[in-house]
């Protein structure tokens, strides 16, 4: 033949980038590479990136709670307000006036 050796699919798979790569990160021996210590800034600033990230979705949340509940406020608001005119112009008609006036004697 000519020499040359062909993998099976097992010796492949075994010495697959990936494979090790998903190994070492479990076993955790990437922790130990001098590598790892060049990306310790990215990986704080990426950490700082992610806290803020969850801060503001609190804020948001919380934010939207208070428009809500501000929003249900102004609509009772309205609600009296129109009730309350309802009562002024009924008071305020002309025959409720003459009645009034009747009941305290002025003519």
């Amino acid at each position: 033949m000519n020499g040359y050796k062909t993998r099976t699919a097992k010796e492949k798979r075994k010495d697959s980038p990936v494979r090790k790569s998903l190994i070492g990160l479990l076993n955790g021996t990437f922790l130990a590479k001098d590598r790892v210590l060049d990306h310790i800034p990215f990986l704080l600033f990426m950490v700082g990136v992610a806290v803020c990230y969850i801060s503001y979705g609190y804020h948001a949340e919380t934010t939207v709670k208070e428009l809500y509940r501000l929003e249900s406020q102004v609509k009772d608001y309205k609600a009296q307000d129109l009730t309350l005119k309802s009562d002024l112009e009924q008071v305020k008609q002309q025959s409720n006036v003459a009645v009034a006036i009747q009941a305290l004697g002025l003519k």
